[in-house]
């Protein structure tokens, strides 16, 4: 579930919109749908196992293999190629499927069993936003444990330290079990 953590109102801030820009996610959905019937499913499949495995995701950490600049993981590229396929051409293809990757990621937050919170900041002459997004319990309340038990070891209480790191191991440890 996605949710917008708030200081006053925690993990009970505001809940996510089901989907954001629902239209351009369908027209998008459309194409790939035509282009290969199996590519939503086997990019969806690739996003689920890295937010089972990771407290913090971008879409481009998620897509990226990181050995060439904006090299995509073969589950990805169908997202671009079903643009090329509708007549866009390579430059805009290119951004178009970085929004489509990135509604894909939401869309699956938005069902993930975990609590996800999301922050965003606006992109460089785009409409769009890069959005962040940190699992509540292996992330966020870890954080916070961690820092609750540095000012506990500050102020010369080691064992309410060493409680406090063992909850945020424990947090942690969610992810890798």
């Amino acid at each position: 579930m996605l949710v917008k953590f708030t200081i006053d109102s925690g993990a009970g801030g505001p809940r996510a919109e089901r989907h954001a820009r629902r239209a351009l996610f369908s027209q998008y959905l459309g194409y790939l749908r035509q282009f290969d019937p199996d590519a939503e499913q086997r990019a969806r499949e690739l996003i689920s196992r890295y937010l089972d495995t990771h407290v913090a995701a971008r879409a481009s950490w998620i897509a990226c293999t990181n050995r060439v600049k904006d090299e995509w993981y073969p589950e990805f590229e169908s997202l671009y190629d079903c643009l090329i396929a509708q007549s866009f051409g390579p430059y805009d293809a290119h951004a178009e499927a970085g929004k489509f990757l990135g509604l894909l990621v939401w869309s699956e937050l938005m069902d993930h069993e975990d609590l996800w919170h999301f922050t965003e900041y606006p992109k460089a002459d785009c409409d769009y936003e890069v959005t962040h997004y940190f699992s509540v319990d292996s992330h966020i309340r870890a954080k916070a444990k961690e820092a609750q038990a540095a000012t506990a070891r500050a102020h010369g209480d080691q064992a309410k330290a060493q409680k406090l790191e063992a909850a945020a191991k424990a947090l942690r440890d969610i992810k890798n079990n």
